[in-house]
């Protein structure tokens, strides 16, 4: 499955008073992780954004394997599950990135998105995005297998 990685350090802001990540920040981080995405792949988003146009979380999960402390370096990997013409469903992987090159698998989530239209309906997603998740899977998917070849 095509990857897109998110990089991020953890800070005192993101811990709670046991010392540990407060769960509500790895839904920030899908939120940053899928801005991030955007910003590289499709920052025209940005423009129908301003428009009205909008792309609202219909569900997100995330279940935890181990906990992450200030200091440490996540990896996020976001990875499409699935794309219609109305919505994406991704999945996420958080990591630590520990001294040497190890991942320690911390979390996996999902979310789910809609495109809404400036009335808030449920609109198709506009086209330049649309290709631009393909696009970016079909590379990905060309590289992988170019790699292992």
């Amino acid at each position: 499955m095509p990857l897109f990685d998110y990089r991020t350090f953890v800070s005192f802001e993101e811990t709670n008073v046991v010392g540990n990540v407060y769960f509500a920040n790895y839904f920030v981080w899908q939120g940053k992780c899928r801005e991030a995405f955007l910003s590289r792949y499709a920052p025209r988003v940005l423009d129908d954004f301003k428009a009205g146009y909008g792309m609202i979380t219909k569900d997100s999960s995330c279940v935890f394997q181990n906990e992450a402390f200030a200091f440490e370096r996540i990896l996020i990997r976001m990875g499409l599950d699935k794309l219609t013409r109305t919505g994406i469903a991704m999945e996420f992987d958080y990591y630590r990135e520990e001294d040497g090159g190890g991942l320690t698998l911390l979390a996996q989530g999902r979310q789910t998105t809609i495109w809404i239209s400036p009335e808030h309906r449920v609109a198709m997603l506009p086209p330049y995005l649309f290709e631009a998740i393909k696009k970016f899977v079909d590379a990905e998917t060309e590289t992988r297998e170019a790699e292992q070849a």
